[in-house]
C-alpha cells in the first residue's frame, strides 16, 4: 500500500465514519454533542501514527520490530481511548451511554480500517 493509497482511504473512511456520526446524532435525537467528534479526530490522529510507523518498521532489518510496534500501538491505543473516555468523564461532562456508542462507532471504523493497511504493510514485511 501506497502513502497515497493510504490517505485515500483514510479520507473515506473519515467521511463514512463522520455521515455516520452525523446521522446518529441529528437523524436519531442522539445527544452527545461534540464527544464522538473528538473520538474521530483522535482515531484519524492515531491511524495516521501508526501507519507511518508500521510503514517504516515494515522494511525494518529486524524481523521482530513490526510485530513490537503493532503491539505497542494497540496497547497505546487502548490506553489512550480510556483516557479520553474518563477525562472527559471528569472534566466536561458525565458520560453516558450515547458519549460511549458514538465513540465506539469511531473506535470500529478506524480499527478495521487499521487491520486492512496494517495486513498490507506486513506483506511488505514478507515479501
Amino acid at each position: 500500500m501506497t502513502t497515497k493509497q493510504f490517505y485515500i482511504y483514510l479520507a473515506g473512511v473519515t467521511m463514512a465514519t463522520g455521515g455516520v456520526l452525523i446521522l446518529i446524532t441529528q437523524l436519531g435525537h442522539f445527544a452527545s454533542g461534540l464527544f464522538p467528534f473528538v473520538g474521530l479526530i483522535f482515531f484519524l490522529v492515531f491511524s495516521i501514527l501508526i501507519y507511518h510507523l508500521g510503514k517504516s518498521s515494515a522494511v525494518s532489518s529486524d524481523k521482530n520490530r513490526f510485530t513490537s510496534v503493532v503491539m505497542s500501538m494497540i496497547f497505546l491505543k487502548l490506553i489512550l481511548t480510556i483516557i479520553i473516555v474518563l477525562g472527559f468523564d471528569k472534566l466536561v461532562a458525565k458520560v453516558q451511554f450515547n458519549h460511549i456508542v458514538s465513540f465506539l462507532i469511531s473506535y470500529l471504523f478506524f480499527t478495521v480500517y487499521e487491520v486492512f493497511f496494517m495486513s498490507k504493510l506486513a506483506r511488505l514485511r514478507a515479501g
